[in-house]
This record gives structure tokens, C-alpha cells and sequence, in this order.
């Protein structure tokens, strides 16, 4: 194997995390009286993708996502509804979804004892762990680092310290990391010395200046690379 340890980001590239989004979001605003539109959803994803920028340039904690997003997007609707209790019961329909990506259990079940796999992601610690046991997928993984729990997340260099701190492997040739997201799991990846692997599904182009080592549009490309 070209690799001994792989680093897989969760959502948007083991997780279907825009289905289970676009369910739960639109459950939410329908139990609080708000019109599920496309334009009234586009709002929220618009306020909450930016609060998760954010989160990633380390100018917010995640506890002001968890407290605000909602309830900026009902200020910027005009609509006089509980942002605060929105959001938790919108965090508990996520902590159900369980939807995985194409090729998902495929390219676990195929790499499962040939090489260490650890989860690598910027979320909640509660949703996160439920999710993966309820998809039954926590089996795969040795170790589960979340940024939730290590008080950093993706793409800080603190958030990798630990995770290259408590892997067996140490020379950071042999990791590679693996994510759909440019701006923390590739741009993290290679800050901490890595080789990374960008999911590309729907083909965007390349924003970063430095090229990822590798780049798939399916999972089971991977099997390629390894």
C-alpha cells in the first residue's frame, strides 16, 4: 500500500450531508411556521455558510453557528420565530441522518485492516459519534477526531497536531488525508506536511495554489492510488 494511515473527512465525502441538510432544514422551518422555499432555504445556507468560514479562519466558535444562524436567517426574513430553539431541534434531525455517499461502505469494507483509518472533521461531537454508529460505520475507524472535542478544527494547525500526536504512524509520508472540502481538509492537510486527496463529485475548479497530490470524482478511485 502507498499509504499505512488514511484521514477521511465526514460530510460531503462519506456522508450525503447536503441530503440530510436540505431534510432537516426544511422540516425545521415548515414545524416553525416558515415557508420552506427555495428562496427562504438559499437564505440560511447562504448565513450559515458563512458563519462556517469563519469557524474555520478561527474568528468564531461553534457555539455562536449553534446560537445564530437561525435566527439571522429569520431577523434577515422578517419573521418573528425562535432562532435559539430552531436550531436545536434542527441539530437533532442531523444527528438522525445517516445518508451515506455512493462507494461509501464499498471502500471501507475493501480497505478495512489493510490500512488505519481516522475521522478527521469540523462538527459537533455528539452528532457526529451517532451518526457514524448509526450508519453503522464507526467499525472502520481507529481513532474519531473532532473539532468539537479538540477545541480547534480544520484547517488549523492545532486541530492536526494532535490527531499526528496520537496515530501510530509517524512518518507523514505514509498519511494521507482525504476530504471534498478545499478550504480545510486539502488546505489543512498540506499545512501539516501531508498528501492529500480532494473528492471532486461535481468537478470545481481548483482555488488553492498549491495542487492536491491526488484528485477522484468517485470513492473507489482511491483503490487506484493506494
Amino acid at each position: 500500500m502507498r499509504y499505512s494511515t488514511l484521514l477521511w473527512d465526514l460530510d460531503g465525502t462519506l456522508y450525503d450531508f447536503e441530503k440530510n441538510q436540505e431534510r432537516s432544514l426544511r422540516r425545521v422551518l415548515e414545524e416553525f411556521g416558515v415557508d420552506a422555499s427555495e428562496e427562504n432555504v438559499a437564505c440560511y445556507l447562504r448565513i450559515n455558510h458563512q458563519l462556517w468560514s469563519d469557524y474555520e479562519q478561527g474568528l468564531i466558535g461553534k457555539q455562536v453557528i449553534e446560537d445564530t444562524r437561525f435566527q439571522r436567517t429569520f431577523d434577515e426574513l422578517g419573521i418573528a420565530a425562535d432562532g435559539l430553539a430552531a436550531s436545536r431541534a434542527y441539530r437533532k434531525l442531523l444527528m438522525q441522518g445517516y445518508d451515506l455517499l455512493a462507494g461509501s461502505r464499498e471502500i471501507m469494507e475493501a480497505l478495512q485492516g489493510k490500512v488505519e483509518m481516522d475521522v478527521i472533521t469540523n462538527g459537533d461531537g455528539p452528532t457526529q459519534r451517532q451518526r457514524l454508529a448509526g450508519a453503522d460505520m464507526a467499525k472502520y475507524f481507529t481513532h474519531l477526531f473532532i473539532s468539537d472535542e479538540l477545541g480547534m478544527q480544520k484547517p488549523q494547525a492545532e486541530f492536526f497536531a494532535p490527531v499526528l500526536q496520537t496515530i501510530a504512524e509517524k512518518d507523514p509520508r505514509q498519511i494521507l488525508v482525504i476530504g471534498d472540502s478545499l478550504s480545510s481538509d486539502i488546505a489543512g492537510g498540506q499545512a501539516a506536511g501531508l498528501d492529500t486527496c480532494w473528492f471532486n463529485p461535481k468537478h470545481l475548479p481548483l482555488t488553492l495554489k498549491q495542487q492536491p497530490t491526488w484528485q477522484i470524482d468517485a470513492l473507489d478511485q482511491l483503490l487506484e492510488i493506494l
